[in-house]
């Protein structure tokens, strides 16, 4: 089956999501990071009674896959692929799914900074802004432009 637009099948993952935030922050996750775009993720659903067609992500078959216990052309990815893919599973099925809705909002706080920092945000480099003619050196020296670092992508709360 296909969809009239990638948009209109993310808008029905993200229904058959809605009203489970686990689901809902692992769908937008797989749709943000272009794991929705792959054919082989999305299972799609025979006729509803009204006609129409639905599509779902078969959270087990897909831990399945993962773990190792069913081929699958999804793991022909890039490390960094896979990973988004397990974190997606996890919060839907697996140990995030158990524990992160029940944090609040401060342990939450302290859970994104962690994972910021683990992933070593806070030590990341990238290039400075281009110059008007879209030139990478510094205006003053004329020589290239470095690397400078930049902040962690979430920084730990402060103590209170």
């Amino acid at each position: 089956m296909s969809f009239t637009t990638e948009a209109d099948r993310d808008a029905r993952l993200r229904h058959w999501a809605a009203g489970s935030y686990p689901d809902e922050a692992a769908i937008e996750l797989l749709i943000r990071s272009g794991w929705t775009r792959r054919a082989t993720l999305a299972t799609h659903r025979a006729a509803t009674l009204d006609g129409t067609h639905d599509v779902y992500i078969d959270w087990d078959v897909l831990g399945r896959i993962l773990d190792g216990h069913l081929d699958s052309p999804i793991l022909a990815a890039s490390g960094g692929e896979l990973r988004v893919l397990r974190i997606a599973h996890c919060l839907a099925r697996g140990v995030l799914q158990e524990t992160v809705p029940g944090l609040d909002r401060h342990h939450t706080d302290l859970v994104l900074a962690a994972i910021a920092h683990a992933n070593g945000s806070h030590h990341h480099s990238g290039l400075t802004q281009p110059g008007p003619k879209g030139e990478w050196v510094d205006n003053e020296t004329g020589l290239r432009a470095s690397f400078n670092a930049m902040e962690s992508l979430h920084r730990w709360p402060s103590r209170t």
